[in-house]
């Protein structure tokens, strides 16, 4: 015998299995650990993933044809039916305006949402607004602007009829033209120092005057845009109220309670018209002193007032010659007459 031993007497080794055997069964064991998962990439680098890993589907959002109305169980919201006719059947006093505003508030009424709140609220807004606007014009009438406009005027008119124009100059007749406005004065500016005095003092008010115009101006233009709001107030209101009789016959059927409410609406929307309109002279009134006070600052105080102090002043230079007849003085006398008859305010 060799050295070599025989491959059949090799104990264990004899029974291992060809590892290019695929028959062979396999040798229960260890489970093998778990490794990465090997991914294929291609000559040009293209993954090749997917085959591995499926994608996750890309979920698109729909489209606007093709989403369906959302749908909201409720009771279907009904336009009242109403007309012009009928409102004017209601009030046949009512303007075409009126009647319009009236059906639009109507129209706007959803009887499916009202509460007795609601309606004992309706027009409550253009009550308040009324309510302000009325504050708001005591305000305007007693202006700081309007009330040194009225001093200026009244310090011209208590110049004005202080000067005794022919005793100043030593003419008689002082009892002429403005001999009734210098009655009921104490104290007379009948010198001719005197009457330069308040030529000076009349020329500076002429001066404030002029400086206080354009403010006076656009404070009238607020007066009139003013009492416009108002006017359009009244015929809103009047709208709410003609709406509110409406809506109460409407509901007397169907919402007792409702329509008890807008009856007591439509009376108290009623009586606010009433006052605004019976109001209107009032309100008048009101800016009528402004008016006026606007009309003699800008035509007689800066137009007449500085015409008569160039007259005196030119008798004045005068009088250092000779004395003035009583043509010239009683000229100015009745000039000084007609300022103040325009002046009065």
């Amino acid at each position: 015998m060799t050295g070599k031993k025989d491959a059949t007497a090799d104990g264990p080794q004899a029974s291992l299995p060809s590892h290019t055997d695929s028959r062979q069964p396999t040798v229960a064991g260890p489970k093998p650990r778990l490794g990465p998962t090997v991914i294929d990439v291609g000559a040009k680098g293209a993954r090749t993933a997917d085959a591995v890993i499926p994608k996750r589907a890309a979920t698109a959002p729909p489209r606007p044809h093709e989403l369906e109305p959302t749908k909201i169980r409720g009771s279907e919201r009904k336009r009242i039916p109403v007309t012009i006719g009928d409102l004017s059947n209601l009030s046949p006093g009512a303007t075409a305006e009126l009647r319009q505003r009236a059906l639009r508030l109507i129209e706007t009424f959803v009887v499916e949402d009202a509460t007795e709140r609601g309606v004992v609220l309706w027009g409550h807004d253009l009550q308040s607004s009324y309510s302000d606007l009325v504050s708001q014009t005591l305000a305007l009438v007693e202006a700081d602007v309007l009330k040194r406009a009225a001093d200026y005027i009244g310090r011209a008119t208590e110049l004005l009829g202080a000067i005794d124009v022919m005793a100043a100059f030593g003419v008689s007749g002082s009892d002429g033209v403005v001999g009734h406005y210098l009655k009921h004065l104490s104290r007379k500016i009948d010198t001719p120092e005197e009457l330069d005095a308040a030529r000076v003092e009349l020329g500076q008010l002429v001066k404030l005057m002029g400086a206080a115009l354009d403010g006076l101006l656009d404070h009238k233009e607020k007066l009139d845009r003013h009492m416009g709001r108002i006017d359009d107030l009244g015929n809103e209101v009047e709208a709410a109220s003609l709406a509110a009789e409406f809506l109460s016959v409407h509901l007397r059927g169907t919402a007792p309670k409702l329509s008890q409410r807008f009856v007591e609406r439509g009376l108290s929307l009623t009586q606010t018209v009433a006052q605004i309109r019976s109001g209107a002279s009032m309100r008048q009134a009101q800016i009528e002193q402004p008016l006026r006070l606007v009309g003699a600052v800008q035509n007689v105080a800066l137009v007449m007032l500085p015409a008569w102090l160039e007259s005196i002043a030119s008798v004045m230079t005068l009088a250092q010659i000779r004395k003035p007849t009583a043509t010239e003085a009683g000229e100015l006398a009745y000039k000084i007459g007609n300022i103040l008859q325009q002046l009065k305010i």
